[in-house]
């Protein structure tokens, strides 16, 4: 599949990150490009997981990436990440993916969201500290302590992870790019505010940007 596709799917994976671009007003919000911050992560699903069920598919999808992949594959940890991710996702939705373009929608992935973050670094000049992605991954924790969803309870288990190593280390990727989009929106917002549109909103700005992306992507592969 190409990377138009990928991008596509990838707004109904079904992973949470919190917004932390107001603490002092206490605004405990799930963010997204929808209302101005990363990406869209919510859909309706087909088929309805429960804990027991995401640990059992976190599980499997680990075992085959195991058995499929060399122990030197370059970045292997990472892109089993997305592996797992899109594996889930197959059973939400009850897709009709084969093992082959799930191995191939993970590696596209991976090297779109790295080229997420490079442009933005080398177009906006947006960079983030480690500190900072760990603050934001400790208050997603703190949010979802009381009310952990089916997915996270989970996939945690399946992956052999405590809550809190996974919001802070498996999710981190998912974090990180929460927080670079909190300052690349506002970039964007300026960069595009003439431009006669119905709503500069998060969608807008978000698909925009998912352009230049891609041209960046395409331009250095």
């Amino acid at each position: 599949m190409r990377l138009t596709t990928i991008i596509g799917l990838c707004i109904l994976i079904l992973f949470f990150i919190v917004s932390c671009n107001d603490r002092e007003a206490n605004q405990n919000q799930i963010v997204t490009e929808d209302n101005d911050t990363v990406e869209v992560i919510f859909g309706d699903q087909q088929i309805s997981l429960t804990a027991n069920n995401y640990k059992d598919l976190t599980e499997e999808a680990i075992e085959l990436y195991e058995e499929e992949t060399s122990l030197f594959k370059p970045n292997r940890t990472e892109i089993q990440k997305w592996f797992i991710r899109y594996y889930i996702q197959m059973h939400e939705y009850n897709e009709n993916v084969t093992n082959e373009e799930l191995f191939q929608l993970a590696e596209e992935r991976y090297e779109y969201e790295e080229a997420w973050k490079e442009y933005a670094s080398e177009a906006y000049s947006v960079t983030v500290s480690d500190e900072a992605v760990e603050s934001q991954a400790n208050y997603n924790l703190d949010i979802y302590t009381s009310n952990l969803p089916p997915s996270i309870k989970g996939m945690s288990s399946g992956l052999d992870l405590s809550v809190e190593e996974f919001m802070v280390e498996f999710d981190r990727d998912h974090v990180e790019r929460s927080v670079i989009w909190q300052q690349l929106m506002p970039k964007l917002l300026e960069k595009h505010q003439s431009e006669e549109a119905q709503t500069l909103d998060g969608v807008y700005l978000g698909q925009l940007y998912e352009e230049e992306v891609l041209e960046y992507l395409e331009e250095n592969t």
